[in-house]
């Protein structure tokens, strides 16, 4: 499937108060490698270039994303620098690829209960999620990107 196609199915499948505010992008270099990234209101939140993650941890893929290759481990949440979304090199463009067709083709309960941050992120977003799923979800611990993404939810719904 073209990135553009999936980038829609992503992008329309989010709850309306946030439909047109966050984005999800990837590109390609001469090199092949690329990065991918996500934004609200314009601002870009997350950062997942391919060249940094090959460079810093060997691998361009994180372990939680299903492909059949040389992967690298998570970041531990105490190697994590405070106020990073997402550390340099922690995911690549590829594996926001993977993550955007695992969250098109599983259901919003299964993509929730995602070990794959990036899938957990998008589902946060997803207008089948109601306020109390919502509530639920921000009485656990979550990786960095989803709590912001989830937190900016909470906050256009006026949820508290």
């Amino acid at each position: 499937m073209r990135w553009s196609k999936l980038k829609k199915l992503v992008e329309d499948s989010f709850a309306e108060s946030v439909r047109g505010r966050v984005h999800v992008y990837s590109t390609r270099y001469k090199c092949s490698c690329g990065r991918g990234w996500l934004t609200i209101d314009g601002e870009e939140v997350a950062n997942l270039c391919t060249e940094l993650s090959g460079l810093k941890y060997g691998a361009i893929y994180h372990e939680t994303t299903k492909v059949e290759c040389a992967k690298h481990p998570a970041v531990k949440d105490e190697e994590r620098v405070s106020g990073n979304r997402v550390e340099p090199g922690e995911f690549s463009r590829f594996d926001l690829h993977e993550a955007c067709w695992e969250y098109v083709h599983t259901g919003v309960n299964d993509s929730l209960k995602s070990e794959n941050p990036l899938v957990v992120s998008l589902a946060v977003l997803n207008a089948k999620v109601g306020k109390s799923r919502l509530r639920k979800l921000s009485t656990r611990q979550l990786h960095p990107l989803t709590s912001v993404l989830l937190d900016f939810r909470m906050k256009a719904e006026r949820i508290v």
